[in-house]
Order: C-alpha cells, then sequence, then structure tokens
C-alpha cells in the first residue's frame, strides 16, 4: 500500500467533491487495519478520528508531500468515470465534478482548458445551444480513457451516491395528475415542476428526453392520474410521454422504475 499516493488520491477526491469526509475516515480505518502500528504514520490515525471536516485537508496533503499528482489526477478520473458507468451520478453530475476538477488543476496543466471546454459544452447544449449527444460523447471519450487508472485505487471507496448537495437525492414515488390539460405547454408544465427540471427546461419531447437522461433522477415509481383526459384530449403528447419513459426503461435497466397509467376504471403499469 502506497500510503503517500492513496492520501494525494484522497486530497483530490475531497477537494473536488467526489470523496467526503467520512470516505476519508474509511481510508484511514482501513490504512490502521492493514499496516502494522509501527508503518502507520501518526496523521492517519488523526485522520482516523477527526472530528472537523476543515481539518482533513492540512492532514492528507502533510501525508503527500513527495507524490506524483499527475498519477493521483488519472485515479479520480477513472473512478469517475465508474461512478458514472454505474449510473452513481448522472451525466449532469458527472459534468459538475469535471468542472470543479478544471478549477483544482494548476493553471498550465493541459487539462484545464480541455476539461472547461468540453463541461461548458455540455452546459450550452443543455441550455438549448448545442447538442447534448456530441457534448456526451466528448465527455465519455474522456473519462474511457482513464477507466484502467481507477485500479490503484481500494474501489471500496468509490462513491455509491452522489455526495454533490446541489443535487437532489432520488424520490421514491410521485404522483402526475395530468386530468386538467388542455394544451401541450400544460403536460411539459407538470413535468418541470414535479420533476424538478431546470429553469432553462425546453419544453418539449426532444428536452424531456435530454432532461431525464442528463440533468435529473426520475423517481423509482410515476403515478400518473386522470390518463385518459391526456389520451382524449392530446392524444400526441401522451404517446410521446408513454414512449420516452418506455425508452428510458429500456435503457437504464439495472434501475428500478415503475409507471403506473390510472384510469378511472383500471389501473395499467408499464
Amino acid at each position: 500500500m502506497d500510503i503517500e499516493f492513496e492520501a494525494k488520491v484522497c486530497h483530490i477526491g475531497l477537494s473536488i467533491g467526489f470523496f467526503s469526509k467520512d470516505h476519508i475516515i474509511v481510508w484511514a480505518d482501513k490504512v490502521i487495519d492493514l499496516l502494522e502500528v509501527t508503518l502507520i504514520p501518526d496523521r492517519v490515525f488523526d485522520l482516523s478520528m477527526v472530528k472537523k471536516e476543515v481539518d482533513i485537508p492540512r492532514l492528507l496533503i502533510e501525508l503527500c508531500t513527495n507524490t506524483d499528482e499527475e498519477a493521483a489526477l488519472k485515479t479520480i478520473v477513472g473512478m469517475i468515470n465508474l461512478s458514472y458507468k454505474n449510473k452513481y451520478y448522472t451525466l449532469y453530475e458527472t459534468c459538475e465534478i469535471l468542472y470543479r476538477l478544471s478549477n483544482y488543476v494548476d493553471y498550465d496543466h493541459e487539462w484545464k482548458g480541455y476539461l472547461y471546454a468540453i463541461t461548458g459544452n455540455l452546459e450550452r447544449a443543455l441550455d438549448g445551444y448545442g447538442d447534448v449527444d456530441t457534448s456526451r460523447v466528448e465527455i465519455e471519450e474522456f473519462l474511457l480513457e482513464h477507466e484502467k487508472y481507477s485500479q490503484l485505487f481500494d474501489l471500496n471507496l468509490l462513491p455509491i451516491h452522489p455526495l454533490i448537495i446541489e443535487f437532489k437525492p432520488r424520490k421514491e414515488h410521485i404522483l402526475l395528475d395530468v386530468s386538467r390539460v388542455v394544451a401541450p405547454a400544460d403536460i411539459h408544465m407538470i413535468l418541470k415542476s414535479q420533476l424538478d427540471f431546470p429553469e432553462v427546461y425546453g419544453m418539449n419531447w426532444n428536452a424531456f428526453w435530454d432532461a431525464i437522461t442528463g440533468m435529473v433522477k426520475l423517481p423509482m415509481k410515476i403515478t400518473i392520474t386522470g390518463w385518459e383526459v391526456l389520451e382524449e384530449r392530446l392524444p400526441k403528447e401522451a404517446d410521446s410521454l408513454k414512449e420516452l419513459l418506455m425508452d428510458y426503461s429500456l435503457r437504464y435497466t439495472s434501475e428500478i422504475f415503475i409507471v403506473e397509467y390510472e384510469q378511472k376504471s383500471e389501473t395499467s403499469s408499464n
């Protein structure tokens, strides 16, 4: 075990919001369990018992003064890649972490401008000023290049849920009442409000797909009430919504995702 190297990985991960205080404490406890007491630096014991998160960066820096930062940077990107591939992070959350990484690296680092560019491209695309799929490919290719480096660190510390507090956790169940819709804009206003879409939501089905695949996490279960009203008044909108939710369920087969379409006399499930 290379304590200095792993401490550097922890420092970078904590700095960009990829690791939390709890991750660092778990790492320190692991070091203590695996090594002989005489081989464990005092700072590791300090980290294991740390009370204030503000003290952690200083303790980690004191552990990794002579470590090659480049390998640690690549390792963090490899771990971010696995979190994204395993759907612990949405594309938008991954973009936020990479943007923070662009601010972490030195001004003359080759990633500085590149990460700023590809994350900026996605932000603009999600705002309607670019192609989301093209931006997604840019980010995924960068992540994939560094996948192998994740093996340099204990993957038991890989975050299994978003640690960035700005993003809302996935809901278990929501109700969408579409019984009063009279125009396409009505259904999109309901979706925007109930699914926590951003203010820049484009109010169309292309924007809906971009939102649910890269900007928010859909609830585990959606119950749509008044479905027969939507089918009667706006059949094309009803078909589009049902088709996209079906496409979502086929795309994310590892997720728990259920949609119920409530009629007056029966309930059908998808």
